[in-house]
């Protein structure tokens, strides 16, 4: 089973996609706060560590941008940026700062 962090505050976008990665036998765990994501992976390691993380842009106290900048300080694991912006530079900055 693939274990993915989702780090959204928007429950309307995360619920709906929790649900989808479930029917494909994802193990999901969701943080609405960029601290709580960043916890979570902190203290998920070894055979618990998250596979993937699927970051939101706009979320609050800091972007995701920043928080991406944070995990790639610490990890390499896969991030996926997810945004309702659709700006090629967002997509231009992401990348740079190591989203996959």
């Amino acid at each position: 089973m693939h274990r993915i962090l989702i780090i959204d505050d928007d429950e309307r976008l995360a619920g709906p996609l929790a649900d989808y990665l479930r029917r494909y036998d994802m193990e999901l765990t969701s943080a609405t706060h960029p601290d709580e994501g960043l916890a979570l992976l902190r203290e998920h390691t070894h055979e618990q560590a998250f596979e993937l993380v699927i970051l939101d842009v706009m979320l609050p106290d800091r972007d995701g941008f920043q928080v991406c900048r944070e995990i790639r300080r610490d990890s390499d694991i896969p991030i996926i940026m997810l945004t309702a912006r659709g700006e090629v530079m967002d997509r231009i900055v992401g990348l740079e700062l190591g989203a996959d």
